[in-house]
């Protein structure tokens, strides 16, 4: 008799205990602030809807209410966040199909999946698969010259400069299944092509970027871009070339490991991308004795064309500029006159725009590695003739 009423209770306490959890998401969903974004997942959640208004609406309430309370139910991003790592302790891959996994720590952007194309294939880039045909060089070739001899025209210089994905300068670091397939990469075939067939300057960061990251961490671990000291050898190469066009008038500056303090970066984007919690050392440039700024029309983002100024400088440039320029930024700002950073692909209509407001001495056209291969698309030939 007594076993019987204990297996009861026993029952009793389980049905309890699987009740509180079954509805325990809606216990805590009464009373806990709702939010409007996800924190883990990096998105907007579907907000409440109307109260219905018509017999359509009133069809419509339980999906619309169904998909609204699957985006806030109690504990939901405590779930979530335990969620993905559980998925990460097991499968790596299956957390997100944006981000490979490399050796001690490091991410990188894209996927050897077959058929993956996504952020322009930085994967297929690192092997070598993507490349160009002849005929395409020479179009890119022909676009380029044309910027370049109507840019002359005018008494404006043109550099072409090419940042390397992470994948290139930390290929040691990719899985070790990893191999390239090729010998050479699009970036050589068009670096090569541009200098043998054509006047235009271009930059190659790549050597200075192998060679000084036997010193310092170049990238982040967790995030596609370059950090700080990357961003500080890139802007030294480039200004290096720029000092020669303009022998008196610019000063390549190299920062030293004493000018940066270190502070910590959060959650780089790859690590957001694979709903993982992460950080790591955000080396960051101290400017001493150097100009005083003043930033117009800039955003938190750099969406928007914008302006530094330093007025005891000289020289004024037009950029042309990625995610790759943010960090290359307080260098620009502090080495030129005006410097005005544009976030999009150099092109007829800004171009022009920007000269007539401007007047700069020289366009500098960034692009990041993993553009590559494309082909120019604006019909500069005929605009620029």
């Amino acid at each position: 008799m007594n076993t019987t009423k204990v297996f009861k209770q026993t029952d009793i306490t389980l049905i309890i205990i699987f009740g509180l959890i079954i509805y325990l998401p809606f216990i805590v969903g009464i009373f806990q602030k709702d939010s409007l974004t996800s924190q883990v997942e990096k998105r907007n959640l579907t907000p409440l809807p109307s109260f219905p208004q018509s017999l359509s609406d009133l069809n419509k309430f339980p999906s619309t209410f169904n998909l609204y309370y699957a985006d806030h139910f109690g504990l939901r991003e405590f779930l979530t966040k335990t969620y993905f790592k559980l998925i990460n302790k097991i499968n790596k891959s299956a957390a997100s199909p944006d981000v490979t996994f490399g050796l001690d720590g490091w991410m990188f952007l894209g996927s050897i999946s077959p058929g993956y194309t996504s952020y322009g294939d930085p994967m297929g880039d690192a092997v070598n698969t993507n490349l160009y045909t002849e005929d395409e060089l020479k179009k890119f070739a022909q676009s380029l010259t044309q910027t370049n001899n109507w840019l002359n025209k005018q008494g404006i210089e043109y550099v072409y400069i090419v940042a390397p994905n992470k994948h290139t300068v930390y290929f040691d670091k990719l899985p070790e299944f990893i191999s390239r397939k090729n010998k050479h990469s699009a970036t050589d075939q068009l670096l090569s092509y541009l200098n043998t067939h054509t006047k235009i300057k271009t930059i190659d960061l790549r050597p200075a970027l192998f060679l000084a990251k036997k010193n310092q961490q170049l990238y982040y671990k967790t995030d596609t871009h370059w950090n700080y000291n990357g961003a500080n050898i890139a802007q030294f190469e480039i200004m290096k070339v720029i000092e020669r066009i303009f022998p008196g008038k610019i000063s390549a500056e190299l920062h030293n490991i004493n000018q940066f303090k270190l502070l910590t970066l959060t959650n780089g984007d790859l690590a957001q991308f694979a709903k993982i919690e992460a950080s790591e050392n955000d080396p960051r440039p101290i400017f001493t004795n150097s100009c005083p700024q003043k930033d117009e029309l800039t955003d938190a983002d750099g969406a928007h064309p914008y302006t530094t100024t330093c007025m005891s400088k000289q020289l004024t440039a037009l950029i042309f500029r990625d995610s790759y320029t943010r960090a290359l930024q307080p260098f620009f700002s502090r080495t030129f006159k005006l410097a005005t950073f544009i976030p999009e692909r150099l092109n007829y209509e800004s171009l022009r725009k920007y000269i007539d407001i401007q007047k700069p001495d020289i366009v500098i056209d960034e692009i990041i590695e993993r553009t590559l291969p494309y082909i120019p698309t604006d019909n500069f030939p005929v605009l620029l003739e």
